[in-house]
């Protein structure tokens, strides 16, 4: 199967959703009215498109709709599908060209960054590519042991550290390790706590500042991994990464498994990051490079349409539900992670009190003694 061919049919649901809806209002009106946009607006949003990009789309569409001199609503299908190429606009891939190239995979819990690095890794590797991973989530439980296993499939390398070290030590060791051994590329794994974590993004930003120091001439990434099937959670997600971290695209995984892959022309419009690689599968072949006019060209297709003039509404409430539980899962993490560090704040504040009394306890004897 083909690239077009696989994101075609991972474009599927949203596709019969967004299209299907689409053509419904069309075929319901003879003439072009504010109803007939309300309508169609009202789907963008629906689809997960967004309020700010979805009334761009529809500004645009009154606008050439009134160059152009049309009145039936059955040529405006064609004119969404313009617009929407216009704003996913040219495509960036990933820059590997200063070796080693590093790229640093960032995002929640969850979201499928491990099976992301997993799949660039064999990628890479058929492409001739000497690979090494610094294994840098040292927080999650098994995070390492799960790198592992992705790298001895992938047949690459792998940097690491024991649970709870300094990720910034992984690091340093993993680039030193690079360039000794001339690796292609460094794929860095990062924990995956909560994006409104302070801590979180001070591990972020010493990780840059050793990479800074020790590749500060190569080629560098640093990729924000979205789960597609969370819609409008996950635009906010690259939202507030974006003010910590200097992202150079999205990796949008699961787009197979949801209705809700508008948010691709969403991120494009409101972020102006360009998504570098989307996962229409779970075979490890199935991380494409995002193509934008392949994007469009696939979502506006026939194929899929003939058995579902209707759209799945079953498959969206069903995606609304699995978004709200990932949403608590997140929320009872980040109860955990601030009940460790309050722990831990505890411990350091009763070794400080304990120290401080055997300081006053040894002055106390040495004065007895004088």
């Amino acid at each position: 199967m083909g690239i077009i061919q696989k994101i075609a049919e991972g474009l599927r649901k949203t596709k019969d959703f967004f299209l299907g809806r689409l053509q419904k209002i069309l075929n319901s009106f003879t003439v072009i009215d504010d109803e007939l946009f309300d309508q169609l607006e009202e789907t963008m949003i629906m689809s997960d498109i967004g309020v700010e990009t979805s009334e761009e789309i529809c500004n645009r569409l009154r606008k050439k709709i009134k160059e152009r001199g049309i009145t039936d609503p059955q040529m405006i299908m064609e004119l969404i599908q313009e617009i929407i190429g216009e704003i996913m606009g040219d495509d960036t891939g990933l820059d590997l060209s200063v070796s080693p190239a590093v790229i640093m995979v960032i995002g929640v819990n969850g979201a499928g960054k491990t099976t992301t690095i997993g799949k660039m890794c064999h990628q890479f590797k058929q492409e001739g590519k000497k690979v090494l991973v610094a294994a840098a989530d040292t927080f999650r439980a098994a995070a390492i042991d799960q790198l592992e296993i992705w790298t001895e499939r992938a047949g690459v390398e792998i940097v690491k550290h024991s649970e709870g070290s300094d990720p910034g030590a992984v690091v340093y060791d993993a680039l030193e390790a690079s360039q000794a051994r001339g690796c292609d590329v460094v794929i860095i794994d990062t924990a995956g706590r909560l994006h409104n974590k302070k801590n979180l993004m001070e591990e972020l930003a010493k990780i840059n500042r050793i990479i800074d120091k020790k590749a500060g001439e190569c080629s560098r990434e640093v990729l924000l991994v979205l789960d597609a099937t969370t819609g409008q959670n996950a635009v906010n997600q690259a939202k507030l990464f974006g003010e910590t971290a200097n992202i150079t695209g999205i990796v949008l995984t699961k787009l197979d498994g949801t209705a809700k892959g508008g948010i691709v022309i969403s991120i494009k419009n409101e972020l102006g990051i360009p998504v570098k690689l989307i996962g229409v599968g779970e075979k490890i072949d199935d991380l494409q490079p995002f193509d934008s006019r392949s994007f469009v060209s696939a979502l506006f297709s026939d194929v899929g349409m003939e058995k579902s003039e209707e759209p799945d509404e079953k498959e969206f409430e069903e995606t609304e539900e699995t978004e709200i539980e990932e949403t608590e899962e997140e929320f009872e993490e980040e109860e955990e992670f601030e009940e460790e560090e309050e722990l831990e704040e505890e411990e350091e504040f009763e070794e400080e009190e304990e120290f401080e009394e055997e300081e006053e306890f040894e002055e106390e004897e040495e004065y007895e003694e004088e």
